[in-house]
């Protein structure tokens, strides 16, 4: 049985230029043209997400050889924080080159163009990347191929039914995405028999798993723990999903975990304080738990000195206390938070004594200071009306993206605008806010070095007053909003490398990793 494995059959198509993808082709370094042809192993009119993909590339260890080639006097341990951020580069690198095209609806997802995939459909053949069937995956008829044939997708099986005895030929296999990985998430997966995993013990070479929305999983099997080579591990809305095995402490090598979305996975092991290399930590629990174990806190993973992401979900609405706060200076390292708030009644207090009360509380809790050197900040459900003391512009000074969406807020600081304390902030989104109110001018001295105001369902904001030299766009109940003259040059810059012409499509977070290319084509206008 060959259950998740698609049959590859690409048609050539006529009138490409398949000489001068060729020379395009062979310009890329050895690795990232693995990084490519990874795309042969998605059906060719399925779009991928960016996250997907460069944790694909992460698991094959193609960045980290990539890395290693361009800097062979640097050490391992300094090259995997860097493994990420190239990968995006990498992604980029592919778009520009007209590789891979976006998709207008989600940005950070793509697909190969039809033109590269007939033109190296044939490579892609050669190298492994397009094998299906079992018949190619047994580690004798891997012996000497390259390194496409290390990689198993589940390209349509929604229920997973086979036995554990299928993976018995597959010690070889690096990386196993058994979840969903389709854009929007739709598809439903399930396990019909939690032995299945079981069958998982024998890949000792695994370093990337994907379990990603796979329903009737409600624990892992200890065995986890001994896949030692694994870096990246996805739960992301295992929804049944109730523990995570003290022995995950025994995966030193692990720098990924995703356990967001997992919303009955309430107790958060001690033992993560013990991953050691973790970059990437989401869907950490904050809150009461019926598990009578003492979970892991904040102050715990403080020490985890290479963490530089973390998405918090907490069910208190009154996080983060001061205790909270004292743990997140201890983070040094750390430059992105999210920050979501589940469980918590946005509505059962009425009456503004009962809301200025509660605010007052979450206030006094919050006068410690942060100084925290974040460069994106994400709030989600925030249930309070007001920003709290410590969430200020001193506090959060390297400050670049900020995302509040949903929640009671009503205001974002308008009375500090007098204190001199103006954020740092260039990308700016507002979702589904219906009490926030802020007129124009009020914004644009809180937000002074404001590029890029996206705002969607915030029915309350006032837009009236932005300047003639500023780019706007009014879609139903979303807007966006460029701010200055070269904001304008460098979105109709992106807008034509990226060959779309809506501004919601284009991937904002672009502009921060074109700085050099951005800052060339706007000399004229400096």
């Amino acid at each position: 049985m060959h259950f998740f494995f698609r049959e590859s059959n690409e048609p050539n198509t006529e009138g490409v230029d398949g000489d001068k993808m060729m020379d395009k082709f062979n310009e890329l370094t050895e690795h990232v043209r693995y990084c490519l042809l990874c795309f042969f192993k998605f059906p060719p009119e399925e779009f991928i997400r960016r996250t997907t993909i460069i944790y694909l590339w992460i698991g094959q260890g193609y960045i980290l050889q990539h890395l290693q080639q361009k800097y062979p006097s640097r050490k391992e341990e300094e090259l995997l924080p860097l493994e990420e951020d190239v990968g995006k580069k990498i992604f980029d690198e592919l778009i520009t080159n007209g590789f891979i095209v976006r998709c207008s609806l989600e940005p950070n997802s793509c697909r190969m163009s039809p033109s590269a995939r007939s033109s190296l459909y044939k490579e892609a053949e050669d190298t492994g990347f397009t094998s299906n069937g079992t018949r190619d995956l047994d580690a004798e008829s891997v012996r000497g191929k390259p390194i496409g044939h290390s990689c198993l997708i589940n390209v349509g099986e929604a229920i997973i039914s086979c036995k554990p005895d299928i993976f018995d030929k597959m010690e070889h296999i690096r990386s196993l995405y058994l979840g969903r990985w389709r854009t929007p998430a739709a598809h439903h997966i399930e396990l019909a028999d939690t032995k299945v995993l079981h069958g998982m013990r024998k890949l000792n070479k695994l370093t990337f798993l994907s379990l990603r929305g796979i329903s009737l999983i409600t624990e892992l099997p200890k065995f986890i723990s001994e896949l030692n080579d694994l870096k990246i591990l996805d739960l992301r809305a295992c929804h049944n999903l109730e523990a995570i095995p003290d022995e995950i402490s025994l995966l030193k090598e692990l720098t990924h975990l995703d356990m967001s979305e997992c919303y009955f996975l309430e107790h958060m092991p001690k033992s993560l304080a013990q991953l050691s290399k973790l970059q990437v930590l989401k869907g950490f629990f904050i809150g009461d738990s019926m598990n009578n174990k003492r979970p892991c806190t904040l102050f715990d993973l403080s020490e985890l000195s290479m963490l530089r992401k973390l998405n918090i979900y907490t069910s208190a609405e009154k996080f983060p206390t001061r205790w909270d706060l004292n743990a997140l200076k201890e983070f040094e390292g750390l430059l992105k938070l999210t920050i979501s708030w589940g469980g918590c009644s946005l509505t059962e207090k009425t009456g503004d004594t009962a809301a200025s009360a509660s605010a007052s509380a979450f206030q006094e809790e919050g006068k410690e200071t942060l100084h925290l050197r974040l460069q994106k900040l994400d709030l989600q459900g925030f249930p309070m009306r007001s920003l709290p003391s410590w969430l200020c512009p001193s506090n959060l000074k390297e400050l670049r993206k900020l995302y509040i969406r949903g929640g009671n807020l009503r205001d974002l600081g308008q009375l500090r605008e007098n204190q001199g304390e103006n954020w740092s902030v260039e990308i700016l989104r507002l979702k589904y806010l219906d009490a926030l109110e802020i007129d124009w001018s009020k914004l644009m001295i809180l937000f002074s070095k404001l590029i890029y105001l996206h705002g969607k369902k915030c029915f309350k904001l006032n837009f009236q007053g932005y300047e003639r030299n500023m780019w706007s766009e009014w879609k139903g109940e979303e807007s966006s909003v460029w701010m200055h003259k070269k904001a304008i040059d460098t979105r109709l810059w992106l807008q034509q490398k990226f060959f779309r012409s809506d501004v919601n499509s284009i991937n904002v977070s672009s502009l921060l990793g074109y700085n050099q290319k951005i800052a060339q084509h706007n000399s004229n206008f400096q």
